[in-house]
């Protein structure tokens, strides 16, 4: 008679995270059974606890740009930390580096400015010149706390350009983990945006940021499979050769993080980049726990999200929780 194989248990709380929204109802499909306690579970929440010194450093803009600066100066847009207290200093820096002769107006040097814990567009500035940024920090009609401010790319390669182009940005899917290193899903999808791309006119800022939303009511960009674009192919291994790099760098600044002394702990990040008129592929930025859709209406789900999720249960989740080696089942 054979012995029942008892299904895997798995803890993890609904509504706390998209990723968690995603993860649950998937694993009860596969036939698992949830429970309250994380020491009975074979996959947990406590998976998700990847070293946070490490997931900062990706998720801050400004640690992300001295993570990278070491390997490759071209590997990211100048980007810097601005706040209440140092913005002055700020200011020094930023004209003894880019501004000859204490020009306020350089050619082709415009900077993006945005809160550092605000999503989907809010409040993001495009500064062009230095005057701009000290009358910003003099207001008081303003968002305190950590900004972002960093170089804009003034030439972006556009789509269904050059004439009436549209720009766009490109997100992939990486997941670090603590047993068996960093690994990048093969498709993402281009953020392009709605209206026309408008060099040298940043009225309307719609036409240059690639941001989900803008306006709660209004979509400021179409999402498209990476696969649906021939022009992708070339962009990948760059992207690819990025985001090796970036972790690597990683792995010798922060090598604590990729040792698996207790728990195999991994993080899912949503990679941003931008390509220059030359084809030039810049890094933008790295988020923590992107924000997955959770509904079947969304026009990525089928095409892209189903697939996702499906080789992160089989590459990660499976293999954690039934001790197997992940080395042959990575994507």
């Amino acid at each position: 008679m054979k012995s029942r194989i008892r299904p895997y248990r798995f803890c993890l709380p609904q509504s706390q995270s998209p990723t968690y929204d995603n993860v649950f109802p998937y694993l009860q499909q596969q036939g698992w059974q949830q429970t309250r306690f994380n020491w009975r579970a074979h996959f947990s929440e406590k998976n998700f606890e990847f070293n946070l010194d490490a997931a900062e450093c990706l998720e801050f803009k400004n640690l992300l740009a001295e993570l990278v600066a070491p390997i490759d100066p071209q590997i990211m847009p100048t980007t810097f930390c601005i706040n209440d207290h140092n913005w002055q200093a700020i200011l020094n820096q930023v004209a003894d580096q880019f501004y000859r002769n204490d020009l306020d107006y350089v050619d082709n040097l415009i900077w993006v400015l945005k809160p550092a814990k605000l999503n989907n567009g809010q409040n993001i500035k495009i500064i062009q010149r230095l005057s701009e940024l000290e009358q910003h920090y003099l207001s008081s009609n303003r968002i305190g706390g950590d900004h972002v401010l960093q170089r804009y790319i003034t030439q972006p390669h556009l789509l269904k350009g050059p004439e009436l182009g549209h720009k766009y940005s490109i997100r992939m899917f990486v997941i670090l983990t603590n047993y068996a290193g960093a690994y990048i899903f093969p498709r993402g999808y281009f953020n392009i945006a709605v209206n026309p791309y408008q060099a040298n006119e940043f009225t309307d800022l719609r036409c240059h940021l690639t941001n989900e939303h803008l306006h709660e009511d209004e979509k400021n960009v179409v999402q498209v499979p990476t696969e649906n674009y021939e022009l992708f192919k070339p962009f990948y291994p760059k992207i690819k050769s990025i985001v090796a790099s970036t972790v690597d760098e990683l792995k010798i600044q922060i090598p604590q993080a990729f040792i698996c002394e207790n728990k195999p702990s991994l993080a899912i990040f949503g990679f941003d980049f931008m390509v220059e008129s030359n084809e030039k592929v810049w890094l933008i930025e790295a988020n923590h726990g992107p924000c997955f859709p959770t509904t079947d209406d969304h026009p990525l789900q089928k095409t892209l999200y189903r697939d996702f999720w499906q080789a992160f249960y089989q590459s990660f989740v499976l293999p954690i929780a039934s001790g197997q080696s992940v080395e042959s089942q990575l994507f």
